[in-house]
């Protein structure tokens, strides 16, 4: 590797990512596995919509966060343009996968990316 590249890589922190490992395990040890590939756009709205759904935001390289029902609606205004290709920050994006448990309890996972 190119000893810039080396310098420039020294000290960033690799974000956590539910989705590029296909699973997750949360802070109860509970284990979550990704169904499939991505979400479509009205699947993800259905799921958040139910409160049954656990939601979780990844950005960045802390922990995720748990989305409360009621602020949910305030996330997915961000995130849908980016799913419909329209999104207007050209160094931001956003990926979202459905996950299960083994007791078959659901969870949406929203990364963002900046």
């Amino acid at each position: 590797m190119d000893e810039r590249v080396e310098r420039a890589l020294e000290g960033l922190v690799e974000a956590p990512s539910a989705i590029r490992g296909k699973g997750w395990v949360d802070a109860d040890g509970k284990r979550w596995v990704r169904r499939g590939g991505g979400v479509e756009v009205k699947r993800a709205e259905r799921l958040l919509a139910s409160a049954d759904v656990r939601v979780l935001h990844f950005c960045g390289p802390d922990a995720p966060v748990e989305v409360a029902v009621g602020d949910r609606a305030a996330l997915w205004e961000r995130v849908r343009p980016y799913l419909r290709g329209r999104g207007k920050e050209v160094h931001a994006d956003f990926a979202v996968a459905e996950f299960r448990d083994g007791q078959r309890r659901t969870m949406l996972v929203i990364e963002e990316s900046c």
